[in-house]
């Protein structure tokens, strides 16, 4: 969740493939499934770090970011 922005093409279809996924698992239960809507641009911190699904940025860039205890509803 490190994206300031993210450009989407709603119209555009994509078959999901485990492969093509950047993780580190060997399986997606999504695999075959035919979605549209595909991020086509991402953006942090002022850089581009993702374009057309393909990763840009130099490996290891993105910050840990610990969250906050939450103290309810204030």
């Amino acid at each position: 969740a490190d994206a300031d922005l993210m450009v989407i093409d709603p119209a555009r279809e994509w078959t999901v493939d485990h492969r093509a996924l950047h993780h580190r698992v060997d399986y997606s239960p999504y695999d075959g499934m035919v979605l549209r809507g595909a991020p086509v641009l991402t953006i942090s911190r002022g850089e581009i770090i993702s374009r057309d699904g393909e990763p840009t940025a130099t490996r290891g860039r993105g910050r840990f970011l610990r969250r906050q205890p939450w103290s309810g509803w204030d």
